[in-house]
């Protein structure tokens, strides 16, 4: 893999080149998002900020689909419609049956 910065960074497409995310960004990620304790609701709190974080996933992944020309890229965005939609239905099963 090349060398890259562990800062997260995002296209600005109005600029046209790559920028360090703002706390903001990173907040409506859900990246930088501390879920408290480990308590019994933890999980619950997971899967509800996951679930959104995927489904941003789905529609990057769309996206991309529809704009890149390279397959590889092609690929990778299928398997993310695959796999984060499988996931997402897999935590809304548990939410339903652990949660009620």
């Amino acid at each position: 893999y090349p060398k890259v910065s562990a800062t997260p960074v995002s296209w600005h497409g109005e600029m046209g080149h790559m920028m360090e995310m703002s706390e903001d960004m990173k907040q409506t990620m859900m990246m930088s998002m501390d879920l408290g304790k480990a308590d019994t609701d933890f999980d619950l709190r997971f899967i509800d900020a996951m679930i959104p974080h995927h489904e941003g996933a789905l529609v990057m992944a769309k996206d991309a689909l529809t704009k890149t020309k390279r397959p590889e890229m092609k690929k990778l965005s299928e398997d993310i419609l695959t796999s984060q939609q499988q996931e997402i239905e897999q935590m809304q099963e548990w939410r339903k049956i652990w949660y009620k």
